[in-house]
């Protein structure tokens, strides 16, 4: 900020009068006011967050983190949520949701309940080129850790050290860590924080508003358990999603504020029970179907996998996402859209 003034002061008269009596007179001097001239930077927006499409100054090079977040019922409002800008829906066992949080062009101050990897969750990471964050593992999982699959901190390690447990819930409900801590752990791992244009995951972005039909409140229901029910809600006000499950709505317990999604998009994954505990095999090779609500509108396209990532398809031009975050449900094909989805009057 500059500043910058004139300041004018007169000279000082003497007069002199009698001469046997002198008198001097002062003229008192006379200030100009000091001009303060707030020259207001402003930014030009020449790039956009590859992920969210929001207009910055600098092209990104962060490399993204994704960390697995608990969506048990003990571990709600989880935090952290807001700053992400992909969160991607799964089963982690039976009918039981989790979340990957898709950080890049921000990073969360506190985010948790962290909880265990699975194979496919480092498939999608690995498809995001991301640094991985999770606390435990399936026998799949671990595996895949181990033999260096993809760059990662694991709580099972840094328990007490980069994960902290909160006192105000219950294992394995209270394992958390920061934006901060993270970053860190990754320069302890020797982990590149930074990635090339070449190697930085992108979705394509779009302001126009998307035409198809309108639907503004739907349902997703991952099981009977109304904990694991759904519902999105557009608001033609704002331009976005909210978001509630069980009838509670999403918020992020950092700020207490609800989430607020630009898109909701829901992709039907061929998934296999592979043993007791009710854990899930998912064939990212199998492509189909699939939903984008954006503007108050759906669009039915296809998805396949590329490079790992999941990308959405109106015959053979990609999606267009509308700027902000996106929350991406992966649903079971053998149940599918027909039976999981429900669209309110």
């Amino acid at each position: 900020m500059k500043k910058w003034g004139i300041v004018v002061v007169c000279s000082v008269l003497i007069l002199t009068g009698c001469k046997d009596k002198e008198e001097t007179a002062t003229e008192e001097p006379i200030v100009n006011e000091v001009e303060e001239n707030e020259q207001e930077v402003t930014e030009t927006l020449n790039f956009i967050t590859p992920l969210s499409g929001e207009p910055v100054s600098q092209k990104m090079t962060a490399r993204p983190v994704v960390v697995t977040i608990n969506n048990h019922p003990l571990a709600r409002p989880q935090s952290g949520l807001a700053e992400a800008d992909v969160i991607i829906e799964l089963i982690a066992e039976s009918n039981i949701t989790r979340f990957l949080a898709v950080y890049e062009s921000e990073m969360p101050e506190r985010v948790g309940p962290i909880r265990s990897a699975r194979d496919y969750f480092i498939d999608l990471a690995n498809g995001y080129n991301a640094f991985y964050v999770a606390h435990g593992y399936s026998p799949d999982a671990k595996a895949m850790l181990d033999r260096g699959d993809i760059d990662h901190i694991n709580g099972m390690m840094y328990d007490g050290t980069y994960f902290h447990r909160s006192s105000d819930r219950k294992a394995p409900h209270n394992s958390y860590n920061t934006g901060p801590e993270i970053l860190d752990a990754a320069e302890q791992v020797g982990a590149s924080m930074t990635l090339s244009e070449s190697q930085m995951p992108t979705y394509v972005f779009s302001k126009e508003a998307m035409s198809g039909e309108t639907v503004t409140d739907l349902t997703i229901s991952y099981s009977g358990d109304q904990n694991f029910v759904t519902s999105y809600s557009y608001d033609t006000t704002s331009g976005f999603y909210t978001r509630s499950s069980g009838g509670i709505e999403t918020t992020d317990a950092e700020s207490g504020d609800a989430l607020q999604l630009a898109n909701v998009v829901i992709v039907e994954v061929p998934h296999q029970t592979i043993d007791a505990e009710g854990r899930q095999a998912l064939d990212f090779a199998a492509g189909g179907r699939a939903w984008l609500y954006r503007d108050g509108t759906v669009l039915e396209v296809t998805w396949r996998e590329d490079s790992g990532m999941l990308r959405l398809y109106n015959g053979t031009s990609e999606v267009e996402f509308a700027p902000g975050q996106t929350w991406m449900s992966l649903i079971p094909t053998a149940r599918g859209f027909d039976q999981m989805v429900t669209y309110s009057e």
